[in-house]
């Protein structure tokens, strides 16, 4: 791990504007001071005032979870919860039971590296689920470090810790804390957020950027499951979908991540055939899906869509009746295990969009009617609109101050492969 204090906060003018659209795109409003939003957590839990670190934080020793404090406490600091062996490395070494795990599919974050954790208690197990996340015991804590590469290229090489985010699971339920790295000896809860001014190369060039560490009560934008107005916060990354393929566990051999959670004792309930698991595809910026199979190109981009856009565009399915995503009732819904076949309309073929959509000029149509047309990706509004940094139009609306070309290219070589339809579009 490196942190060399590459990137500095952004402008305060840059900083408003994007606490302006993550509390629109969330439907609530706060301060910009970082010192005087204290409201609450997802699970209604008191937030510390900065400095004022419960006792119970401070309790940790040796190679010992803090429990307590992770059950209890929302501690000014990461280290106070003892989740690593080296408190300035969030990287590695995980104390208790701690495991490292890696998505075949991962959702993109401004071409940041992810270096995630899972934290199971002693003497529990997380309970198997053939399509939803795992049903995690009280206890349990989910990792997530984003690292800014110098060079894409060189993911090994130079890089600067930005944030970790936990998940923890209490009484109450899922708890969001996000923390920020503003030196390299460790992170502080970061209670409003903050945009950094940030810097990469990728593919040869270089790009500027403001990155977004989210406010707390941000978060539930992304991870809620709504009902009647009520929310349920669930995680999302760790589904069996994404879990089932293997894993270097620093061993040199591979090992399948659910069998390895098995052999752990964290996880229970998962079929011993691993092969009768749907599984999404294994997908990198490395890959060119021009070279895929019509196959691999349609299994990369439904996997894609699901991590990076199911988590709002769902609707019951796997769910209890009258639950859905934050963007459910769009129309727009492309979980994985959703039959396409059957429900063409669901991914947007042919499906006019209800939000955003392009201006149509006098006596013409919009130039993107339609979220897909079959064989024209250029007319499609969903690659438009991951295209674009233009406020009314991209999507994911939050989590990216970049366009992620790769992702792109990819959903445009599934709608160019796709048997042509012209939607009833004239002239195409």
């Amino acid at each position: 791990m490196t942190i060399i204090n590459r990137f500095q906060p952004a402008s305060k003018l840059a900083t408003l504007a994007l606490s302006a659209a993550l509390l629109t795109a969330c439907g609530g409003g706060g301060s910009d001071s970082e010192t005087t939003d204290t409201g609450g957590d997802q699970a209604g839990n008191s937030l510390p005032a900065l400095g004022a670190n419960p006792e119970v934080c401070t309790q940790a020793t040796g190679t010992t979870i803090n429990l307590t404090a992770l059950l209890e406490a929302n501690c000014n600091n990461l280290s106070d919860y003892n989740l690593f062996a080296d408190a300035s490395d969030p990287t590695s070494g995980p104390n208790g039971r701690g495991l490292p795990f890696k998505l075949n599919t991962p959702l993109f974050t401004d071409y940041a590296s992810k270096y995630r954790f899972v934290f199971v208690p002693d003497g529990e197990e997380a309970t198997y689920s053939e399509h939803e996340v795992m049903d995690f015991p009280v206890g349990t804590v989910l990792t997530k470090t984003f690292a800014l590469p110098a060079d894409t290229a060189n993911r090994a090489g130079e890089e600067d810790i930005i944030e970790t985010r936990l998940l923890v699971k209490r009484e109450a339920g899922w708890v969001a804390l996000p923390y920020y790295w503003e030196n390299e000896n460790d992170a502080r809860l970061l209670i409003t957020g903050t945009t950094i001014a940030a810097e990469l190369t990728h593919d040869g060039n270089v790009m500027s950027f403001d990155y977004g560490v989210p406010k707390a009560s941000q978060c539930t934008a992304c991870h809620a499951i709504l009902t009647d107005g009520s929310k349920t916060f669930l995680p999302i990354g760790p589904k069996a979908r994404f879990l089932n393929w293997d894993m270097d566990y620093g061993d040199g051999t591979p090992t399948n991540q659910l069998a390895k959670w098995e052999d752990a004792g964290i996880l229970t309930g998962a079929p011993a055939d691993k092969g009768t698991i749907d599984t999404a595809a294994t997908f990198t910026d490395s890959d060119d899906p021009s070279a895929m199979t019509a196959d691999e190109v349609e299994l990369a981009a439904r996997s894609y869509l699901d991590i990076n856009c199911a988590h709002c565009h769902r609707a019951e399915l796997t769910l209890p009746e009258g639950y859905s995503g934050a963007a459910g009732g769009s129309g727009l819904n492309i979980e994985f295990n959703r039959d396409m076949d059957a429900e063409p309309n669901k991914f947007g073929v042919c499906k006019a969009p209800l939000a955003g959509g392009l201006p149509t000029a006098p006596g013409e149509l919009s130039t993107h009617p339609y979220a897909v047309v079959p064989g024209y990706p250029d007319v499609s509004y969903m690659p438009y609109r991951m295209n674009t940094n233009n406020a009314r139009h991209r999507m994911p609306e939050l989590g990216r101050a970049t366009i992620h070309s790769e992702g792109v290219a990819l959903i445009n070589e599934w709608i160019e492969r796709m048997p042509a339809n012209t939607c009833g579009i004239p002239n195409l």
